[in-house]
C-alpha cells in the first residue's frame, strides 16, 4: 500500500469496481449506478484515483427498494451505501388505526341527512326553553347509562323511547334526545327508528325507501354498520326502519340485531324509537335487552290505566322513567323568562 493513497480510497475504488461489474452482469442498474456515483464522490479528494478513467454512467432514474441491491454490492460496499446513499431506504408511514366513529361509513356513502330534514322531523335547533329541558333529560339518561352495568343479554347503552298510545311525542323526544347527546355531550349516537308509517322518523327524514332495521335478522343478514346514515349533526347517525316485510315475530329479531349493533360499536349510545306499547309488541320484547326505557306521558291526555298497562308491558327492563310532555305551566318555573302561556309546550322528566 502506498503512503500517498489512504486506505479509505482503496475501499471506495473496490466498491466502484464491484458496482461496474454488477452493472455489466445485471439489468437492475439504477441502485448500483447510484452506489457508483457515491463512490466517485468519496474519491473526489484523492487526486491519484480521481485521474483514473471511468466509463460514462447512464442517467439515474427512480430508486427502487433496498431489496434490489445485488448481493455482490452488499458484500463489497456496506459502508458506502450506509454513508453516501441513505436516501435509498424508503420510509413507510403506517396510517393510524381508524376509530369506530371515523370508520362507520365507506367512501361511497350517501349524502348526509340535512339539518333541514331534521328540523322538519321535529329537531329543536335554536336556543329556547325546550332545548334546555331536553338537556336536563339528556343528563339523567346519561347518568343511567353510565351507572347501569352491561350484563349477558342486556345492553346499558340501549335507550328505548316509547309511549302508551301513539301521538304522545315519543319520536320528538327520541330525535331531540339523540341530537342533544351528540352535540351537548359529544358522544356518538345511533338513532334507530323501529316503526313504519307516514309519521315515522324514517319518512320525515326522507329515508322511507332506504334499507334499515327491518332487513336485520339477529346476527345474520347485512352488516348493520353499513346501513347507518350520517347526519349533519356531528356524531349523530340514523338507522331507518327499512323496507317493510312480514310483521310476524320481528321484535325478538330486532332485539338480537340491536344487541349486535351495540356490541359492534362499543362507544355509541343507541336511542330506539319504538311503536306505542298498546299498539305493538316491539317495545315489550326489546325491554328485555335495554338498559333503560323512557315512557312518554302526555299531560292531560294519557290515562292512568293506559300508563299502568304500559309499565307492566315494559317490566322486563330494570330502569323505567316517565317523561311528562306538553305540560302547560302557569307559574314562573320555566327556563329563560317569566310565566308561560297555557298553549306553550314543556318537556319534563319525572
Amino acid at each position: 500500500m502506498s503512503a500517498s493513497i489512504p486506505r479509505r480510497s482503496h475501499l471506495v475504488e473496490r466498491a466502484a469496481d464491484a458496482a461496474r461489474i454488477a452493472i455489466a452482469d445485471d439489468g437492475r442498474r439504477h441502485l448500483v449506478e447510484r452506489a457508483a456515483d457515491a463512490a466517485r464522490v468519496a474519491m473526489a479528494n484523492d487526486t491519484s484515483l480521481a485521474r483514473a478513467p471511468r466509463p460514462p454512467l447512464a442517467p439515474v432514474e427512480a430508486i427502487p427498494a433496498v431489496e434490489a441491491i445485488p448481493a455482490v454490492v452488499e458484500e463489497a460496499i456496506p459502508a458506502v451505501v450506509e454513508e453516501a446513499v441513505p436516501a435509498v431506504v424508503e420510509t413507510v408511514v403506517v396510517p393510524p388505526l381508524h376509530s369506530q366513529f371515523a370508520g362507520l361509513l365507506g367512501h361511497n356513502e350517501p349524502a348526509p341527512v340535512t339539518r333541514a330534514l331534521l328540523r322538519r322531523a321535529g329537531l329543536v335547533d335554536e336556543a329556547c326553553h325546550t332545548r334546555e329541558e331536553i338537556a336536563l333529560v339528556r343528563e339523567q339518561v346519561l347518568r343511567n347509562v353510565d351507572a347501569t352495568p352491561s350484563a349477558e343479554g342486556r345492553q346499558a347503552r340501549l335507550v328505548v323511547i316509547t309511549s302508551s298510545r301513539s301521538g304522545e311525542g315519543k319520536s320528538f323526544a327520541a330525535l331531540n334526545l339523540a341530537a342533544s347527546i351528540a352535540e351537548g355531550a359529544h358522544r356518538p349516537v345511533i338513532l334507530v327508528d323501529a316503526q313504519q308509517g307516514a309519521g315515522s322518523l324514517s319518512t320525515l327524514l326522507g329515508l322511507r325507501a332506504a334499507p334499515g332495521l327491518a332487513q336485520l335478522r339477529g346476527t345474520d343478514g347485512p352488516d348493520p354498520v353499513g346501513l347507518l346514515r350520517r347526519t349533519e349533526v356531528p356524531g349523530l347517525f340514523v338507522l331507518p326502519y327499512g323496507m317493510a316485510g312480514p310483521s310476524g315475530a320481528q321484535g325478538s329479531a330486532m332485539a338480537a340485531a340491536l344487541l349486535n349493533l351495540a356490541g359492534r360499536l362499543s362507544d355509541h349510545i343507541v336511542v330506539l324509537d319504538t311503536p306505542a306499547c298498546m299498539e305493538s309488541s316491539i317495545a315489550g320484547l326489546v325491554a328485555a335487552v335495554a338498559g333503560q326505557i323512557v315512557l312518554m306521558v302526555e299531560a292531560e291526555r294519557t290515562k292512568r290505566p293506559e300508563m299502568e298497562a304500559a309499565l307492566d308491558i315494559l317490566d322486563a327492563c330494570p330502569t323505567l322513567q316517565l317523561l311528562l310532555n306538553r305540560l302547560a305551566l302557569r307559574v314562573s318555573d320555566r327556563f329563560r323568562g317569566p310565566a308561560a302561556r297555557a298553549e306553550d309546550v314543556a318537556v319534563g322528566a319525572h
